[in-house]
């Protein structure tokens, strides 16, 4: 069973989803609790057509959630765990997010130990990484991000930023093939309705092969420390064959990691 209890008694959280946010997809097992006054109110598990307020919510292994209001969609992937402070604000304290705004938005992200704010619209992926960090993952986009030094980045299609440290800075860019992850990505291709933004990403994917022309076979992985990134390789024969350029650290679960079990 995923368990949130310990966890959740220790984040205060405020207003959550309270403007019509509905879920309107579950695969596999996803959980929230209530929080009131830093104690849990009320815990279970999620049910399509639920409404969110106020809630953590985490997945378990295999699992995925959408969750829509108006003109926005939130996709959190497996072993994920978010608190959405309020309609402008995501704390992600594991795994990944996408998100997709078809309308101009302003949100911040934060993790635990980074934050930025996203101001614009399009679709993106925010992972977690090891560092307290995480990758924002633009795959259509048009918008800027800022973290809360000031620093201000212009986003391209692709382009993947790291965001590190308290207070928080850019690390380095990285151009990712759009083509390979949409392949691979669960929180795009597992759902049983597109994204309402593919028309933009399959435009965004087709202009990135005129200039890649097979130049890219990685994805990238994990970031243990600030300088220490991974870089997933697949072999142009066996498709899918990862190896890493440095030694894959063993990926233990969230709670296992902070509390020392699942």
């Amino acid at each position: 069973m995923f368990k949130l209890t310990i966890f959740c008694a220790a984040i205060s959280i405020a207003a959550f989803f309270s403007y019509g946010k509905n879920v309107t997809f579950i695969k596999g097992k996803v959980e929230f609790a209530l929080l009131d006054a830093d104690d849990i109110n009320s815990s279970g598990t999620l049910d399509i057509n639920s409404s969110i307020n106020n809630q953590v919510i985490g997945t378990s292994t295999g699992s995925r959630i959408q969750i829509e209001s108006n003109d926005k969609i939130w996709r959190l992937g497996s072993s994920s765990t978010a608190q959405f402070v309020n309609s402008k604000h995501v704390y992600i304290f594991n795994g990944s997010v996408l998100f997709c705004f078809t309308e101009s938005f302003e949100i911040t992200i934060e993790t635990l130990s980074s934050n930025a704010t996203f101001r614009g619209k399009g679709t993106f992926l925010i992972e977690t990484t090891s560092n307290g960090g995480f990758k924002f993952i633009p795959i259509e986009i048009n918008g800027i991000l800022t973290t809360d030094l000031g620093d201000t980045k212009e986003l391209r299609d692709g382009r993947m930023l790291l965001v590190l440290n308290t207070p928080s800075e850019f690390g380095n860019a990285y151009d990712i093939d759009l083509l390979l992850l949409l392949k691979s990505s669960r929180l795009i291709n597992s759902f049983p309705s597109n994204l309402p933004s593919m028309d933009q990403i399959s435009l965004a994917v087709y202009k990135q092969q005129l200039k890649l022309k097979g130049k890219y076979d990685a994805l990238i992985g994990d970031a243990t420390s600030n300088k220490n990134l991974q870089m997933w390789k697949f072999g142009k024969k066996a498709g899918v064959k990862p190896s890493t350029s440095q030694n894959p650290e063993s990926k233990k679960g969230f709670f296992k990691s902070f509390f020392g079990k699942e």
